[in-house]
């Protein structure tokens, strides 16, 4: 089966940490399990705080690197932090918030990229574009 890459393209108004909640949101609802890849804390952070609070009779149950539960189906993943007991496989997406390319992201079913509305991200988000396509993934464009 080809792994297939959403790009998920934000208008001005949409607020990057708002619109991920709702991306992981969408996913966890079909069953799936998600990483949520960043190199920001603060990010990460923020997206902690909001899937126990962006919508009012939701819940998604999640955990971080730092409090690992193996049993949540979505994982907060502050990059290039060491926790050993994490098998990064176990997820069948990954929601790459990171502006680097990383190629064992290939090894998930679904990657998930955001394109912010900043003309620098817009740019990382074309050479992520044109990696992913010249690898044979089957690359998707997705609004909100």
């Amino acid at each position: 089966m080809k792994k297939k890459v959403y790009f998920y393209i934000l208008s001005k108004q949409d607020d990057i940490n708002l619109s991920a909640c709702k991306i992981i949101k969408k996913y966890y609802n079909d069953g799936h399990k998600i990483i949520v890849k960043s190199n920001d804390q603060e990010f990460i952070d923020n997206i902690n705080k909001l899937l126990w609070t962006f919508e009012q009779l939701t819940f998604i149950p999640h955990s971080t690197n730092i409090e690992y539960d193996s049993a949540t189906p979505v994982l907060l993943y502050k990059n290039n932090y060491k926790n050993d007991s994490i098998i990064k496989k176990d997820y069948n997406v990954i929601l790459n918030i990171d502006t680097e390319l990383d190629a064992a992201d290939n090894d998930h079913e679904i990657i998930i990229e955001i394109v912010g509305h900043d003309e620098n991200k817009k740019a990382m988000s074309r050479e992520k574009y044109l990696y992913y396509k010249k690898n044979n993934l089957d690359v998707r464009h997705e609004n909100l």
